[in-house]
């Protein structure tokens, strides 16, 4: 799994939430993550929460009044959930693309591997939700991560990111920003590559900038490398 490259275009974020129904099972939960990683997409923050009633209401007020309102705003307060802020040059269709169909038995029969098709049980506990549009993903991603500085993350780690200078930090789940030293050896294609040590390891690791045309050895995972 590559990491984008000095070529690509601007990288775009959007909002992804696993459910309390995902979030409440281990095996669904990485299985999940590990499809964001083999679908190349940038984890730049993660966390576990948990929302209350007044806050799930708040993040669905536009669909106060209908039918199914209350209940799902019972169920996003139901337990705690998954908050990942994802970056990809498609980002928003992607990440839709990848969940499948909001009704789960149109997923099942029309997008059977998709994210709701494999792990959805109803219409509410559908696994997960993402941003529909760059509009919603700036606002929701400011709903669940007040601290997060979106103008100053384009300015500052986008443009290193889609030049590849990154990790993936297994610890923390997320891909960092290669500090200014560690960029210098990467560009030099010398031996500070991030590379997994061994292929059961993948996908929780990448290849990064040079290390991709420049190494390669029988320890490295194939896909990776």
């Amino acid at each position: 799994m590559a990491a984008p490259r000095g070529g690509a275009r601007r990288l775009q974020l959007t909002l992804a939430l696993l459910k309390p129904d995902a979030a409440a099972h281990p095996l669904v939960h990485e299985a999940v993550h590990a499809a964001i990683l083999r679908h190349r997409f940038l984890i730049v923050r993660a966390k576990e929460l948990r929302c209350g009633p007044e806050q799930s209401r708040r993040f669905y007020r536009e669909h106060a009044g209908r039918f199914f309102y209350q209940r799902l705003v019972e169920f996003m307060a139901s337990g705690p959930m998954w908050a990942y802020i994802l970056a990809h040059e498609n980002a928003v269709p992607l990440w839709r693309s990848l969940m499948g169909p909001t009704k789960v038995f149109r997923a099942r029969h029309s997008d059977p591997d998709s994210i709701r098709g494999a792990y959805g049980l109803t219409d509410t506990r559908n696994t997960t939700h993402g941003s529909d549009s760059p509009a919603s993903a700036s606002r929701e991603i400011a709903f669940f991560f007040p601290e997060f500085d979106e103008q100053r993350w384009y300015e500052q780690d986008e443009p290193r990111l889609r030049r590849g200078q990154l990790y993936y930090s297994a610890e923390e789940r997320v891909h960092r920003v290669l500090r200014a030293e560690e960029a210098e050896v990467q560009s030099q294609g010398s031996a500070g590559h991030h590379c997994c040590p061994c292929p059961q390891q993948c996908p929780e690791w990448i290849c990064s900038g040079s290390c991709v045309s420049s190494h390669r050895s029988e320890s490295c995972c194939p896909q990776c490398c």
